[in-house]
């Protein structure tokens, strides 16, 4: 590669020492050298940063409060990035790993296709070649909003029009892996730390920019290991679980750092739902899905078939 431009790597860290370290392992022997990693810890209390300093000399730590969720922390590394002439920002989190040659890859990638905004396929760290995700999407006027392109999906899975391809077209991305060109920062600003303080601006920026006419893209072959917990089919429901879980999930609307905050939910339906869908976009995620599990719940459907097999016996 003749063309090495300065790439800054962002990485919002808090309280999870074993997991930063981890990452850094495997993050700092990384073959591209012009690569500057960023930490921004969030106020860490469990001795992150003691660590970091003592092992990692090298890296760039900023100190920010805790209330600087993923969001606002992202963002003071992008700033600082690009006072320091950054060509690309890459965001990425510190619960995952990459291999030596990542950001080789990715910006090869990137100078080849000529691409502004290029993602990461993202695997499964303990299901390697399991997608995790493949770009995202929305299904407006459900409740399915934001939703991960082939999740669950092995790659020797994929259509052949998908993986024959080196990236992808994409709607949106998951801000794990995501190299950004600094002129997209120019034209669109920065992460939305207003209405999406912690979940989902990273899709929303991705959203801003195909609104101003950026197109994203996503690599089918350069891969982030996410340490991610998530169901391998679906959750079996009690009674009493499925009876209080509109109490739990309504809970959740409130609580800024879940993904079902209704602040950053509210505000991406109404800035990029089409009209006529924003309504039962809201409907459906907000009323709707607080009574999925009555669907699903497998112990009540087997206990009422058990209830009429006897009674029909009888």
């Amino acid at each position: 590669m003749n063309y090495s431009p300065k790439v800054f790597a962002v990485i919002p860290i808090r309280n999870r020492k074993d997991k930063t370290l981890r990452f850094l392992k495997r993050f700092i022997d990384q073959t591209y050298e012009n690569l500057h990693i960023v930490l921004v810890d969030a106020n860490s209390t469990d001795g992150t940063q003691d660590v970091i300093v003592s092992l990692y000399p090298q890296v760039t730590l900023i100190d920010v409060d805790d209330e600087c969720y993923w969001t606002a922390s992202t963002n003071k590394g992008i700033e600082y990035s690009l006072n320091n002439q950054a060509d690309f920002i890459l965001t990425i989190n510190d619960d995952s790993y990459v291999d030596i040659n990542y950001v080789r890859d990715l910006v090869g990638l990137a100078i080849k296709y000529d691409t502004d905004i290029l993602g990461s396929r993202i695997d499964y760290m303990d299901h390697p070649g399991l997608i995790w995700s493949l770009g995202s999407y929305s299904n407006w006027g459900t409740k399915n909003i934001l939703q991960l392109s082939y999740n669950k999906c092995w790659i020797d899975n994929l259509p052949h029009s998908i993986a024959d391809q080196e990236v992808i077209k994409v709607e949106a991305l998951a801000g794990n892996g995501v190299l950004i060109k600094k002129t997209v920062f120019k034209k669109i600003g920065l992460y939305n730390e207003k209405f999406l303080p912690h979940y989902h601006a990273d899709s929303e920026l991705i959203m801003r920019a195909v609104k101003n006419s950026i197109q994203p893209f996503a690599s089918t072959n350069v891969v982030v290991y996410n340490d991610c917990v998530d169901f391998f089919g679906k959750p079996q429901y009690s009674w009493k679980q499925a009876l209080t879980y509109p109490i739990r999930y309504a809970k959740d609307f409130f609580v800024k750092r879940n993904h079902v905050y209704f602040i950053p939910i509210i505000y991406i339906t109404l800035t990029y739902c089409p009209l006529v869908k924003k309504i039962p976009t809201l409907i459906s995620f907000f009323f709707i899905s607080l009574f999925i599990p009555l669907k699903e719940v497998t112990l009540i459907r087997t206990r009422i078939k058990r209830f009429l097999s006897r009674n029909i016996m009888n």
